[in-house]
């Protein structure tokens, strides 16, 4: 993006599912549900006519289709996961790789996903 202003935008959304974690030595090999919750923050050098990087709404509407994949769903079931675990880091990784591809152009870059899998833990990934 290059050196200048830079506004960083944050939403938040959620979702719900279950997993596995294959080799995990504690309870966490057995299925179990998180409601998790995704920050995702996105930045840009450039305003546009009515003086906005991207409408939040935007952000949220591309951030819901992605949990809504999610959602309600045992992820050790879904082709992302069949062969990566799904754990935290995998589903954060996940959810930035595909928010990327809708979000980010010339000006406005997906720059992090926090993924929260309760509330007092959480995995921050971005590339």
């Amino acid at each position: 993006m290059g050196i200048g202003n830079i506004y960083t935008l944050t939403i938040k959304t959620e979702f719900s599912s279950a997993h596995i974690l294959n080799g995990h030595k504690g309870d966490c090999k057995r299925m179990h549900g998180h409601n998790w919750k995704v920050e995702v923050e996105v930045s840009g050098n450039k305003l546009d006519n009515i003086g906005m990087v991207m409408d939040f709404k935007d952000i949220k509407k591309s951030a819901k289709e992605i949990g809504g994949r999610l959602d309600h769903q045992f992820l050790n079931d879904l082709e992302p996961f069949k062969e990566n675990n799904p754990t935290a880091e995998n589903i954060a990784k996940y959810f930035f790789s595909e928010l990327s591809k809708k979000i980010n152009n010339d000006s406005i870059e997906l720059k992090s996903i926090k993924l929260w899998e309760t509330d007092k833990s959480a995995v921050k990934y971005t590339e």
